[in-house]
């Protein structure tokens, strides 16, 4: 495709095929529902299907993630959708939580777990370093949302509300530059459990429900975390 083509469209002296439309939204590296969305604009019908992880066509999809989910037992590890809400998690996860709980009577009936991040009823008092993990929460979300425009913004806006919510997440403590990665800390009775966390996509979907779907899992970051969840297996 030339500049010159590009430009054109750019300037509505063209208009674009939906060929140019998906090509132009490949080269942006564009979310698949984005994409739907600039061929609807162009006049065109949406190229991506978005289905249900219940349908029978998803069924090997459903399997891959519970695989994922029970070769990572016991440690924890979440399955999340496009607006960070929790659709599976490890048995791991789940004890995680429920320690948590224990200790917070008024913890808040959500399954978003950037609310829980900084929801002081949740367990955001729980977090060791809580604000690292809440400057790269906010980078993280602020990134996707530049991705797919308007996307997270409600989001943002209720975490905005929460008490110390980073102004400026670029600014980490120095502590969190010695690392390759940010730790995520959960202290618990008196006792440290210390984790590095991956996150994981599909590679090549072509449906919305797998380009959305992020895998975080927790792994332990020293003998004493790994020990304390083998125990409670």
């Amino acid at each position: 495709m030339s500049s010159k083509h590009v430009s054109f469209i750019e300037n509505e002296r063209s208009k674009p095929s939906k060929d140019s439309v998906l090509r132009l939204s490949e080269a942006l590296d564009l979310p698949l529902r984005t994409r739907n969305e600039l061929l609807s604009l162009a006049g065109f019908a949406e190229h991506y299907s978005r289905t249900p992880l219940d349908k029978s066509s998803m069924q090997r999809l459903s399997q891959t993630l519970e695989i994922i989910l029970a070769k990572h037992e016991p440690y924890p590890a979440i399955i999340l959708d496009w607006d960070w809400n929790i659709m599976m998690q490890t048995n791991g996860f789940g004890r995680l939580f429920e320690l948590c709980k224990a200790q917070r009577p008024a913890f808040p009936d959500t399954r978003n777990i950037a609310e829980m991040i900084f929801d002081p009823q949740a367990i955001k008092p729980f977090i060791g370093n809580w604000q690292e993990v809440a400057n790269t929460t906010v980078l993280r979300l602020r990134h996707e949302q530049q991705l797919a425009p308007g996307r997270h913004e409600a989001l943002l806006k209720q975490l905005a509300t929460y008490p110390d919510f980073p102004k400026d997440p670029h600014h980490l403590s120095p502590e969190a530059t010695t690392e390759p990665f940010i730790y995520v800390d959960f202290v618990l009775g008196g006792n440290t459990l210390k984790f590095l966390t991956t996150l994981t996509s599909f590679g090549t979907p072509t449906d919305i429900t797998a380009a959305e779907i992020l895998i975080e899992q927790y792994y332990p970051a020293d003998d004493f975390t790994r020990a304390f969840l083998d125990a409670q297996s």
